[in-house]
């Protein structure tokens, strides 16, 4: 019975949202990655760079980046509601395949430190190999070995059977245009080098009443239940060791939101206290944090919703992370 859903379109009954389909298709795009090996089975012509983001790293144009910056090869990693595990999983899997970043972009935030965030039902779920896990034990605990060997082995710990909701679906006289959309996101994320096939393109919210709305709504989602993450501060000291122990160069970039809940966010302690703490760790392994509210160079202010830039200003959002990195590794360039 269990075997049912494991069949592709009884999946997409089960869950029709977007969600499972970017996971799978990063998880293909990294293992075609894997295989190709770019500037080790082939001369590198170009410096290559990683992205390692949540979704509000996910929608760079890869046309635009193509034209703009022909002498980077990008790779984006980034999926929807990530965390430095994953990011660390990506990495580890890269770097060990004997592939050279020459350049790493990486978010970070405060929710993706959140214990009670929906890690589980995100990245533990779709993401990570039973190799990696096993080899991260100390660092994912028990707990989380057990979830994530539970929705392996059973698939209906990930496309519940509820079977009303499934017969709705089956129903809904939209499932073909839901179906061809699968269909285009993940092939677009595989022949894109991982950028994201954003579902609103070129939106952007114009309603100042929305905005603070979605802000509120964001807010109360992400933090409603903050704890500290252990696991997620120990994913994250790993990752800047390994870069440290490669000398790769990376720019750490904290995304901005919209101005409502930028305010929102300043009144949280939590995210002062969390600030303190990934400052201090950053600095501590000679890397900062490129924080966009604060840098003069990002000069953008479309967004798709209180807590997401709009695709517009993807453009803005690269030009201050090459910026950066300028400033930082090649100031003679600048």
């Amino acid at each position: 019975m269990d075997s049912i859903f494991r069949i592709p379109y009884i999946q997409t009954l089960a869950k029709i949202d977007l969600t499972a389909v970017n996971y799978k298709a990063k998880s293909d795009f990294l293992e075609k990655l894997l295989k190709e090996k770019p500037g080790v089975n082939s001369p590198k012509t170009k410096k290559i760079m990683l992205i390692l983001g949540s979704s509000r790293l996910l929608y760079f144009d890869y046309d635009e980046l193509v034209s703009f910056y022909p002498d980077w090869e990008i790779y984006n990693l980034s999926s929807a509601v990530t965390t430095p595990a994953y990011y660390d999983f990506q990495l580890t899997k890269i770097l060990d395949a004997g592939i050279k970043p020459d350049l790493v972009i990486m978010e970070t935030d405060p929710n993706q430190f959140n214990q009670n965030s929906v890690f589980k039902s995100s990245n533990l779920t779709y993401s990570f190999d039973l190799g990696y896990v096993l080899s991260n034990l100390s660092l994912f605990g028990k707990d989380h070995v057990s979830f994530y060997l539970g929705r392996k082995l059973f698939a209906v710990g990930t496309y519940k059977p509820y079977l009303d909701q499934m017969w709705k679906n089956y129903k809904n006289p939209y499932l073909d245009n839901v179906l061809g959309m699968h269909k285009s996101t993940y092939d677009y994320i595989i022949s894109h080098n991982g950028n994201g096939l954003s579902p609103i393109d070129n939106y952007m919210e114009k309603d100042s009443n929305a905005l603070l709305l979605t802000s509120h709504r964001t807010l109360d989602w992400l933090f409603a239940s903050y704890q500290r993450s252990n696991m997620q501060f120990g994913f994250y000291e790993k990752i800047l060791n390994r870069l440290q122990e490669e000398k790769i160069k990376a720019v750490i970039v904290w995304p901005l939101s919209s101005p409502d809940f930028e305010s929102l966010m300043e009144k949280e302690s939590l995210v002062k206290t969390w600030e303190t703490e990934i400052d201090s760790i950053t600095k501590d392994h000679n890397y900062s944090i490129l924080k966009l509210k604060h840098d003069p160079s990002y000069n953008c202010n479309a967004f798709a919703d209180g807590g997401h830039v709009a695709k517009d200003c993807y453009r803005s959002l690269m030009r201050s992370i090459l910026l950066e990195y300028f400033r930082r590794y090649e100031p003679n360039r600048l």
